[in-house]
């Protein structure tokens, strides 16, 4: 059985399917005063939208700009934690704050770097990709 075969017995809802995972928060857990971690559900980010958060820190004559990094970091953290709902408009009230990327900065503070991280993987992104690129 040839390839197109096999795809042409596939389940398709299997192609619309995301990776998904848990990032244990101790950041969390200290807001809520809860000893441990706290599990946050994280999801894989469509194709599409990742290209975009990674596009967002290049600039227009083609350099990296690290001054967006951080702010590429909390985009992937909004797009893909899935609990809690950082688009929760009363989530964000309860926290002061205007939108969901300020509701990430706030709550999640020093742990954005390592949930963009564990999204990023999820989404098939590794640091393993980016040194194969290199070489």
């Amino acid at each position: 059985m040839n390839l197109v075969d096999k795809l042409l017995k596939a389940d398709v809802k299997k192609a619309d399917e995301l990776e998904s995972g848990v990032f244990q928060s101790k950041r969390l857990a200290k807001i809520l005063g809860e000893e441990g971690t706290i599990p946050v559900e994280i999801r894989e980010v469509h194709s599409r939208r990742l290209n975009d958060i990674v596009s967002y820190q290049i600039r227009d004559n083609g350099k990296y700009d690290f001054s967006r990094s951080f702010d590429a970091k909390i985009m992937m953290c909004v797009e893909g934690i899935v609990s809690p709902n950082l688009r929760d408009k009363g989530l964000q009230e309860h926290f002061e704050c205007d939108n969901a990327r300020e509701l990430c900065e706030k709550i999640f503070a020093n742990e954005i770097t390592a949930i963009s991280d564990a999204i990023s993987e999820l989404s098939g992104v590794s640091d393993d990709d980016e040194e194969e690129i290199k070489n």
